[in-house]
């Protein structure tokens, strides 16, 4: 009898602890159905952060082609610039000596003024 109750005591404890291990088990399964989640909210993160890096890497590229068309435009416009600067000096050479004549002949029409008016007078 005394061995019956330490066998009763035994499986008594046996039952307990397989009560505990289910429950165990029950609480890793819990935790693993959240990690899975967990991991496929952070899976759908990465994809997200992904395509919005693609995104950017676009723009960026887009941009730098958009420096290098404005670089290039800029250089045609400094050659242009450079022409015309030196069409202006060129014509700014040829208005000086005709600026001078005008000059000259202004005085002309002022002398041919005072003889005119002289020879009125007379």
């Amino acid at each position: 009898r005394g061995e019956n109750g330490f066998m009763k005591k035994k499986y008594d404890a046996m039952i307990k602890d397989v009560s505990d291990q289910r429950e165990e088990i029950n609480a890793l399964h819990e935790k693993e159905k959240e990690l899975h989640e967990s991991i496929k909210g952070l899976e759908k993160d990465i994809q997200g952060h992904k395509k919005e890096i693609r995104e950017r890497e676009e723009t960026i590229v887009d941009k730098e082609k958009r420096i290098y068309d404005l670089k290039k435009k800029n250089q045609e416009l400094e050659k242009f610039k450079f022409v015309l600067d030196y069409k202006i000096k060129e014509l700014k050479r040829q208005i000086e000596p005709r600026e001078s004549d005008i000059g000259e002949m202004k005085n002309m029409i002022e002398e041919m003024d005072l003889e005119l008016e002289q020879y009125h007078k007379s």
